[in-house]
């Protein structure tokens, strides 16, 4: 029989990964080259300044290895589809002309598309405040999981109040309820504790932080920075639902 759950107050912050709370920007690949651009523009919360299009140390070699690998494969085949369609057009003065200017076409088009990094999706998100500096952002949580914002079925949603999120769900069929992704002191509430907050609805302990220390407080995730500061850090009656034993 899986534990009871108990109701108990619990000191409840609110946290988003928003570009500005967190230490990620979003940056225009450079390609092979070991830099990206910067795409954001705003005051971060420890005072720093992100302004736009100032390039910045991407990311490790092997990454950049691995973007000089596939240009250079993308341009050996577009190179060798342009040579066997110009042995198809051998014959006429003009024939032969127009097979040479349409390589030289083709072999100046895949060796820009190799130098821009055009083998892979050039906007991507990366670190920029910490020792981490350059490298991609997966933005996972401690558990390996992407973060979730908790969510009420669209039965409870008003669409006067909030007319966009609103068409948006019913355009993508996210009618269902969603559990949150809660950060909590895994020693006491282990990966898998359900979660109902009071004021906020359902959610799932998934990650943990230095700062949440203890039985009484939790990090709750939310998906716009306007949201936590609104919501802030309050005490709340929490509702726990212990996984079964053995998870």
């Amino acid at each position: 029989m899986p534990p009871a759950p108990y109701t108990r107050t619990m000191e409840a912050t609110a946290y988003s990964s928003d570009w500005r709370s967190c230490g990620w920007t979003w940056g225009l690949s450079l390609g092979p080259l070991p830099f990206y651009v910067p795409l954001c523009l705003g005051t971060r919360p420890s005072g720093t300044r992100e302004w736009p299009l100032v390039p910045r140390p991407r990311r490790d070699v092997a990454d950049a290895k691995a973007d000089l690998a596939l240009g250079g494969l993308a341009l050996a085949c577009l190179t060798a589809l342009s040579v066997a369609s110009g042995a198809l057009l051998d014959g006429s003065f003009l024939r032969r002309r127009a097979a040479i200017a349409a390589r030289g076409r083709v072999a100046r088009a895949a060796a820009l598309g190799a130098g821009v990094g055009a083998t892979a999706f050039p906007i991507g998100r990366y670190w920029a405040e910490t020792d981490l500096a350059g490298l991609p952002y997966s933005g996972a949580t401690a558990s390996g999981k992407q973060p979730r914002a908790m969510r009420p079925p669209i039965t409870r949603v008003n669409p006067l109040t909030d007319p966009i999120a609103f068409a948006s769900r019913v355009l993508t069929l996210q009618w269902g309820p969603v559990d949150g992704s809660i950060a909590a002191d895994t020693s006491v509430y282990p990966f898998g504790t359900r979660m109902k907050i009071e004021g906020m609805g359902w959610g799932v302990v998934e990650d943990r932080g230095g700062g949440v220390v203890g039985g009484d407080r939790i990090d709750i995730y939310v998906r716009r920075r306007k949201r936590a500061l609104e919501f802030g850090r309050k005490r709340v009656e929490v509702t726990v639902h212990p996984p079964p034993a053995g998870r």
